[in-house]
């Protein structure tokens, strides 16, 4: 299942473990609907998913979320440059100060239906 949240700028999301869910920082989609974004989506996605796998380790996960990226994609993907920046290279110092005062928790209804929602 995939929810999206009001997370703290640093955290792309999140996976409880045990659990089948991962939790999406909204407030990094926030007006965002570019190949840039959805690849930056995909990569945090991907990262969780291998956490939902049993991986603990976060640089143990982030570079085998560069892995995947690199061979399924190839080199010069904007899938891997995201996988390698995260995020948060544009985002500003103005973005980080602003904290949402609760977590939020929105489901998103037929995630797993091919909607083109991810590349």
């Amino acid at each position: 299942m995939l929810l999206l949240g009001n997370l703290p700028m640093n955290v792309g999301a999140f996976h409880p473990m045990g659990t089948n869910e991962i939790v999406l920082n909204r407030r990094l989609l926030k007006g965002k609907t570019g190949m840039s974004e959805r690849c930056h989506v995909y990569t945090i996605l991907l990262h969780e998913y291998l956490h939902s796998l049993g991986h603990e380790d976060e640089a143990v996960v982030r570079r085998m979320t560069y892995k995947v990226c690199l061979d399924n994609f190839g080199k010069a993907s904007p899938v891997v440059e995201a996988a390698l920046t995260g995020p948060w290279a544009d985002l500003t110092e103005e973005d980080f100060d602003e904290l949402e005062p609760e977590l939020n928790l929105e489901l998103v209804r037929n995630f797993e239906r091919d909607s083109g929602y991810i590349i």
